[in-house]
């Protein structure tokens, strides 16, 4: 199926690759406890914060789908998958604010695209929200605007956050999720705190667009 979709990313991170099968495929098991390392988020107990995959990457790089399997969706104290449509957090900015994100980018060697672009006539962002971590960030154009930067970037959180555009997913066993990364924000909740008598178990295969 995977072929069919899209072209599949190998997983190479060094942190995650006890986790892989195949070069490509990786399990998704709460056997992290509680971790800030964000290589080891996807497999904590904490708390994800929403992001697009792949943010700091060129845009060809980013992975267009991102597909979940439940092989086990755990007990009642797992975490939640959670989406975000991004065309609705868009509509939560101004028009300036949305303006200035779109002149602003990661800092990083790779050439990211700018956190927000329009793509096929829709809004694509490509942000993490990297919680206390500092965000390096440029700005395109006008330096004057550098001041408004961060308080853009609050706005933009919030509107990430805003409970009435976050869509929990309900796993069931063998169920397939594919998660169109120019479309929506994905993170997860944090579990209750209890060890799961029963872990929830994804497998997560990341596709590259045609």
């Amino acid at each position: 199926m995977g072929k069919t979709l899209g072209d599949p990313m190998p997983e190479t991170d060094a942190a995650v690759l006890p986790y892989v099968e195949h070069g490509i495929m990786l399990n998704l098991t709460a056997d992290a406890g509680r971790t800030s390392d964000a290589s080891l988020q996807p497999f904590a107990t904490n708390f994800l914060t929403l992001h697009t995959e792949g943010s700091t990457r060129p845009a060809r790089r980013q992975p267009r789908l991102i597909v979940l399997m439940c092989c086990e969706p755990g007990d009642g104290t797992a975490a939640r998958t959670v989406v975000v449509p991004m065309a609705a957090v868009r509509r939560r900015l101004s028009p300036d604010d949305a303006a200035l994100l779109a002149r602003v980018r990661y800092r990083a060697a790779d050439g990211p695209p700018p956190l927000l672009r329009t793509v096929d006539g829709a809004p694509v962002f490509s942000f993490r929200d990297f919680h206390t971590a500092p965000l390096e960030w440029e700005l395109a154009g006008d330096p004057a605007a550098a001041d408004e930067v961060g308080p853009a970037l609050r706005r933009l959180l919030a509107a990430m956050y805003h409970p009435a555009e976050a869509r929990a997913v309900e796993w069931r066993r063998g169920m397939l999720l594919a998660v169109d990364n120019h479309r929506f924000f994905h993170g997860r909740t944090a579990g209750d705190g209890r060890a799961p008598e029963i872990p929830r178990h994804l497998k997560r295969l990341r596709l590259l667009g045609g």
